[in-house]
């Protein structure tokens, strides 16, 4: 008997048709997916977009409302202003002028161009303030405002200090060497005698030149010291002509004294040493020479005979 022959067969056919089925379901759950995601995507970028349409909105609305703020503002200050310049109650009614000693208070309003009735805002205080600075005598000047009606001039002055003379003028100086004043009359100040400042550059506001500077700094150093030893009354005359040796006069006491260059430390010894010449000998004429060595040298004193 023949062995029976045993055949297992596979059926390939089934199996093709089961993968491919199974890769057609796959395949279509993916695109499923896939298109849950992008719909997903899709409305989260709706959202989006509408959150940023909103937001945007609310911002220009925003924008709109404060801009119309500013406008109103705006609009506001432009009708108070319109009132208060075009009101009564802020006309000027009140100038007042303070701290001056030498120029009249109606000398300063004059030249500050500030008129009354007229409307307190209704001037540049810069301007008026370069106004009366044009006066040499005008060092610095402020102005206040004090509503409704009144304003101030605060003023600081240029004091004359010494004179120079050109002829039968005399030329008011201050310490800084401010061209204050031309006048013939002569002030109880002292005269500077031996300036270098030419004729053509006197005019009141100018400076003196900058040699007459350098002499005027010891000119005030001496005349400080001298005031300090109750001696700055009595000068009359400080001649600067040589700088190695100033001079000063004092007329009401006849003395006429040599300080030397003043730039060592004895000044104020040499004032001390005037100031008990002067008290010992009231009213007599003579020359004092106090330019040498004090510490070496006596004071000599030459009494006029006469």
């Amino acid at each position: 008997m023949e062995d029976d022959e045993i055949v297992i067969g596979i059926n390939t056919t089934n199996n093709n048709f089961k993968k491919r089925k199974n890769n057609s379901k796959n395949k279509k759950k993916a695109n499923s997916t896939k298109k849950r995601i992008e719909s997903q995507n899709s409305n989260i970028s709706k959202k989006t977009n509408s959150r940023t349409r909103i937001s945007s909105s609310i911002k220009n609305s925003h924008n709109k409302y404060y801009r119309l703020k500013i406008f109103t503002a705006i609009f506001l200050v432009i009708i108070l202003a319109i009132i208060i310049l075009s009101s009564s109650i802020f006309d000027i009614k009140n100038i007042n002028i303070i701290n001056n000693s030498i120029l009249s208070a109606d000398e300063i309003i004059s030249i500050s161009g500030i008129e009354k009735y007229n409307n307190i805002f209704n001037f540049n205080r810069k301007k008026v303030i370069n106004n009366i600075k044009t006066n040499a005598y005008v060092e610095t000047a402020k102005i206040v405002r004090k509503l409704p009606s009144t304003v101030e001039i605060i003023v600081n002055e240029r004091i004359p200090s010494f004179m120079m003379q050109y002829a039968d003028s005399y030329v008011y100086i201050n310490y800084q060497g401010y061209m204050l004043e031309v006048s013939n009359e002569k002030l109880n100040i002292p005269i500077l005698v031996g300036c270098t400042t030419e004729l053509e550059n006197i005019k009141v506001g100018n400076r003196i030149n900058n040699e007459d500077l350098k002499k005027l700094n010891t000119v005030v150093k001496i005349f400080e010291i001298a005031k300090s030893n109750d001696l700055s009354d009595l000068i009359t005359k400080i001649d600067v002509t040589d700088t190695k040796n100033y001079t000063i006069v004092l007329e009401g006491e006849g003395k006429t004294v040599y300080l030397g260059d003043c730039n060592d430390s004895d000044l104020n010894t040499k004032m001390l040493y005037l100031k008990s010449i002067v008290d010992a000998s009231p009213g007599r004429v003579g020359e004092v020479f106090l330019n040498g060595n004090l510490n070496s040298q006596y004071v000599y004193v030459r009494w006029s005979t006469e």
